[in-house]
């Protein structure tokens, strides 16, 4: 073998070890995302056996309660009183105490220790011999749950909730807080809004006459 024939391997290695490098770097890339694309949806799933077994403090963890909180105040206030208007410099005095009062109404019942009686309001549980009944209709309804990334770091779920099939479904919004998917949005079913009826202030037509 000549001297030149000899230089040539070790370029060729190099070369080779380039492309492996590469395969590598693709494939650590197309799993760490892969992996970040099925995480809010191990989490969900979490979320729900959690409620199946009545575990709070599981649940709990998987809830941003500020966020959360804040979410349902505007919510019920809006349902309340409607959003606010751009025109108005300052709230009305009924506005302002309806706030009020649903805010602190909030903040006492929302919080970590009555976790399980929201939850049990939520998904109100039978007798103990309907209690397979009950959660054959929760894994019903999770078979017609909607699940999306809505942004890359935001992930939202739907389902309409068993008895509220004429409202609104509930929603959930979970983001990443601490490299942990988390609760943070809740929308509890509703009523949905009526449609506006648009008056027209042209003038009225007015009916053909035969000649």
């Amino acid at each position: 073998m000549s001297y030149l024939s000899r230089m040539e391997i070790p370029g060729g290695v190099a070369a080779l070890r380039r492309q492996q490098a590469r395969w590598v770097c693709a494939g650590t890339l197309a799993a760490a995302t892969s992996l970040y694309a099925a995480s809010p949806f191990f989490t969900l799933w979490s979320i729900t056996s959690a409620v199946r077994a009545h575990d709070m403090g599981s649940l709990n963890t998987c809830l941003k309660w500020e966020s959360v909180r804040s979410s349902l105040k505007n919510q019920v206030v809006d349902g309340l009183i409607g959003p606010p208007h751009a025109d108005d410099e300052l709230p009305g005095f009924g506005e302002s105490f309806a706030s009020s009062a649903v805010s602190n109404a909030i903040d006492e019942e929302v919080r970590p220790d009555r976790l399980g009686t929201l939850v049990d309001h939520l998904l109100p549980q039978g007798p103990a011999s309907a209690s397979y009944q009950t959660w054959s209709a929760m894994a019903g309804m999770l078979g017609r749950v909607h699940m999306h990334f809505t942004h890359p770091g935001v992930f939202e779920a739907s389902v309409v909730m068993p008895g509220h099939e004429k409202e609104t479904p509930l929603r959930l919004q979970m983001r990443i807080h601490a490299f942990q998917w988390k609760i943070d949005r809740v929308e509890l079913p509703a009523a949905p809004p009526e449609p506006l009826i648009e008056a027209s202030a042209g003038p009225v037509p007015q009916p053909l006459t035969q000649p």
